[in-house]
């Protein structure tokens, strides 16, 4: 083990050594860079044990009144705060209301102001944005009283300039230069539809008061339409961020700014409208057992890469990033992610049959293998397990230390 591992670090030194004779400065860059400073993380989904209960109750209700759950309320379920979740059952139990209509609402609604807030489930033909013109904003009718109603349009026009002007004309992650001005809050999910789908999520599995401070900042024009609502990344970091493969959790405001910690976040096996099934472990079929994070998928600009963890700053300005926009992009991009929205087009919500939408042979597939593949890790463990004790059983009294034998007869 010992020369193998030396063999690999002279082979690292020579690639290095080769590295640098061919492209000095470029290792220079690379080896002068200071990763940027890092943050304990926590694990992929919090209070999962707490949260798993919670979705299991759900599934038994929805069992009784004939409804399917989908991968966009599991998602739900998984990030949003859990004393909300609790007070949806409250309201649920406590009322007198047509219950499995109210259910087959929310396995609809969801969805929806899911896809409203990751626009990029299109078909491929499809412009990434809209064009730069005025697009419409939700009524007035859905605000409450004391919020002023905003205009019935909005224009994008300088937005791109306020946000990259702000922040130097420089990636505020990778330092890159020419980089594009990323919306938080994505422009499509102000039309009305959109927002009203956006708007009960929130409220339902948010809260009121959360979802009403996040509201203020999403209807308002002077927000979402400027460099409050904007950062500055690379095109590669802008395709990663629109697509659900990143999220930024806001830590905490300094008299610097705003610190913001890096999350990659993991591909689903899920689609957001696929139906949850009752035969296999919930976390399983979302292939998020392991609590791990995501893959890295981008560096700075020395070659270093940008990894979970790592803290950045949002530099202190008149305009600097909204503290509430982010708040909830870091819970909507990981409600996002777990339930796939980024991987469906958007002729994939179409589909005017239930079942068809729900029934998908790909993630079945997929959910099968993870399974057979967990109980054969199961089993490989199980069968350790066993000969351990039986060895620890065959060394008792012999003067042996069991525990020693055991461990080395099993690594054998």
């Amino acid at each position: 083990m010992e020369q193998a591992v030396a063999k690999l670090a002279a082979e690292a030194v020579d690639s290095i050594l080769a590295a640098a004779m061919a492209d000095p400065d470029a290792v220079r860059q690379f080896t002068n860079d200071i990763s940027p400073p890092a943050e304990p993380v926590q694990d992929y989904l919090t209070e999962v044990d707490t949260r798993r209960a919670l979705f299991d109750e759900l599934r038994t209700i929805c069992q009784h009144y004939d409804v399917r759950p989908n991968g966009t309320i599991f998602a739900v379920f998984m990030v949003a705060p859990v004393s909300e979740i609790r007070t949806f059952f409250d309201c649920f139990y406590a009322h007198d209301f047509a219950k499995r209509e109210v259910l087959i609402g929310t396995m609809t609604y969801a969805p929806h102001a899911i896809r409203a807030y990751i626009p990029k489930g299109r078909s491929p033909d499809t412009p990434a944005y809209p064009p730069p013109h005025s697009v419409a904003v939700p009524s007035a009718l859905l605000n409450e009283t004391g919020i002023p109603a905003p205009s019935s349009s909005i224009t994008r026009s300088g937005f791109a300039d306020q946000v990259k002007g702000r922040d130097g004309h420089i990636c505020v992650f990778s330092g890159m230069s020419d980089p594009q001005a990323a919306y938080i809050f994505p422009f499509a999910a102000s039309e009305k539809k959109n927002f009203a789908d956006l708007n009960n999520l929130l409220t339902k599995f948010w809260g009121s008061e959360k979802a009403m401070a996040w509201r203020r900042n999403f209807e308002a024009a002077g927000i979402t339409q400027s460099a409050k609502n904007g950062i500055s990344i690379s095109h590669q970091i802008h395709f990663w961020f629109d697509n659900a493969k990143l999220a930024l959790k806001p830590l905490r405001e300094t008299p610097e700014g705003i610190v913001v910690q890096w999350h990659w976040l993991k591909r689903s096996v899920l689609k957001p409208n696929v139906y949850i099934r009752s035969d296999m472990d919930v976390l399983l079929q979302a292939g998020v057992t392991d609590q791990c994070w995501g893959h890295t998928l981008a560096h700075r600009k020395s070659g270093v890469r940008i990894q979970t963890g790592q803290t950045f700053v949002l530099q202190r300005h008149d305009h600097m990033p909204s503290w509430e926009l982010l708040e909830m992009q870091w819970d909507l991009l990981r409600v996002a992610a777990l339930c796939g929205a980024a991987d469906v087009m958007d002729d994939y919500y179409d589909s005017g049959d239930p079942d068809e939408r729900g029934y998908d042979a790909t993630v079945f597939a997929k959910q099968d293998a993870i399974q057979a593949e967990y109980e054969k890790t199961k089993t490989k463990a199980e069968v350790v397990d066993r000969t351990k004790a039986e060895v620890v059983d065959r060394t008792k009294g012999k003067g042996l230390d069991c525990e020693d034998a055991a461990d080395k007869y099993t690594r054998e």
